[in-house]
């Protein structure tokens, strides 16, 4: 499995933030919201408190509690959950009606306030505030209750909690979107960087191009130092390359002049020598190879193959092929020009070589690819020496002249500039090679 792309990282690293944002901030405002709550919860029912307290300040305090009345209807309604109590010094209780004739639990406080939490007459729970209170230094102690039931305080906290989780997952959402579009921004220049090489492996330009961000722009001119370095080692090894073939070139020919001139052939000697000639075209193509998919390499199809079938047509006069040529024109491939011609033309030379009399050759555009189709009539490759064929010197018949290294050098063609060549039985009766290249840029826009 490979690793995960700059966005997917930055993405994930920023949505694991927020998510842990959010997960403290929702619990600094469920903690406050429940304190406050609690403490408005607490200030209500002493509110009340402090009314019966004013009723027994100024003997107000009915001793029918029905006539006593508080700011909230609710003390009359039974099992409202709103309750209310006074205990008199001479022992009596007077009681709001929701108690329906219960009392609420006793307690001894003296002095001062106390709260603590019990069960309503209906078996709910209920947060009790019990106050003291003295009319004067001398009196006796006279205790008031105040409770109401838990449950609307946990409703209010059940709701806001709803509310918040609902904004926090909306906020969530909407902070996600703005990170991914911050982070398509940021990356822009690395996604323009990957064109602009894109462009330049595509022989567009010569070097990378554009304005980038300054802590980009260092990894640019690396990178631009390192493609120009590169090139001029391909330089000089495609030179060395040629010096050596040349070097090796002329030796090859006096000892070839000299044979000629001898009174004896030596046939072992000359096929020696063309083996030696044969190898020297061989690893001069892979010397020139090296630098193959360059940046720009690009070669029209049509008139290469027209060109070599008419050449083909003159040096192999005497045999009288028939030769079938379909090439649409502006089919370009993604080679050089040179690698093209000697790849179609040891392809097109064996057709004609073999055949008997006809040889065929198409070219068509499939999506990503150009594709080149040789047949001829002749007696074929069997699939069993197909592979044998496609090796270095890897000849099948050796009465027919040639090092076979045609197909050879053929199949390092293809490989080099990430085609495929594969041999196949044709419609014709014999031989058909079909050549895969990629399809050039501009080719590419076209189909698009």
């Amino acid at each position: 499995m490979g690793a995960l792309s700059l966005r997917a990282r930055a993405v994930l690293g920023g949505a694991l933030w927020i998510l842990f944002a959010l997960g403290v901030s929702g619990w600094l405002l469920l903690t406050a919201f429940d304190g406050i709550a609690e403490r408005a919860f607490q200030r209500n029912l002493s509110a009340q408190l402090d009314q019966l307290e004013t009723l027994i300040l100024t003997g107000a305090l009915e001793r029918d509690a029905a006539q006593t009345r508080l700011a909230n209807p609710r003390y009359l309604q039974m099992g409202s959950g709103y309750y209310w109590q006074v205990e008199l010094p001479d022992g009596r209780v007077v009681r709001s009606p929701s108690l329906g004739g219960e009392v609420l639990p006793h307690s001894d406080l003296a002095v001062g306030e106390e709260t603590f939490f019990a069960r309503a007459p209906e078996g709910f729970r209920i947060l009790v505030i019990v106050r003291a209170v003295r009319p004067d230094a001398d009196d006796e102690v006279f205790r008031i209750y105040a409770a109401e039931a838990v449950v609307r305080l946990s409703l209010d906290k059940l709701e806001f909690r709803r509310s918040l989780f609902s904004a926090l997952i909306g906020l969530g959402g909407a902070l996600a979107l703005a990170a991914a579009a911050m982070t398509g921004m940021a990356l822009r220049p690395l996604v323009g960087l990957r064109a602009a090489f894109g462009d330049y492996r595509e022989g567009i330009t010569d070097r990378i191009e554009g304005r980038y961000p300054s802590d980009i722009e260092p990894l640019v001119e690396d990178l631009n130092d390192l493609l120009e370095r590169n090139a001029k080692i391909i330089g000089a090894a495609r030179r060395q390359a040629a010096d050596l073939a040349h070097a090796l070139k002329t030796p090859a020919a006096i000892i070839r002049n000299e044979l000629d001139a001898m009174d004896r052939p030596h046939p072992e000697v000359r096929e020696a020598l063309d083996r030696i000639d044969a190898l020297m075209v061989r690893y001069t193509a892979r010397a020139r190879l090296a630098g193959a998919n360059a940046p720009g390499a690009s070669a029209e199809v049509g008139p290469l193959l027209g060109g070599l079938a008419r050449v083909m047509e003159r040096v192999h006069a005497d045999k009288f092929i028939d030769l079938d040529l379909d090439v649409p024109a502006g089919l370009r491939a993604k080679a050089e020009g040179e690698d093209l011609e000697e790849l179609a033309g040891n392809l097109i030379d064996n057709a004609f070589k073999w055949a008997k009399g006809a040889v065929r050759v198409t070219a068509e555009r499939k999506k990503g690819v150009v594709e080149i189709v040789v047949e001829d009539d002749g007696p074929g490759i069997a699939p069993e020496n197909r592979a044998i064929a496609l090796r270095e010197g890897g000849r099948l018949d050796e009465a027919v002249p040639g090092t076979g290294l045609g197909l050879a050098i053929c199949a390092d063609i293809v490989e080099a500039y990430d085609g495929t060549l594969t041999l196949e039985d044709s419609e014709l009766g014999g031989l058909l090679a079909r050549v895969r290249l990629p399809i050039a840029r501009t080719e590419e826009k076209a189909e698009s």
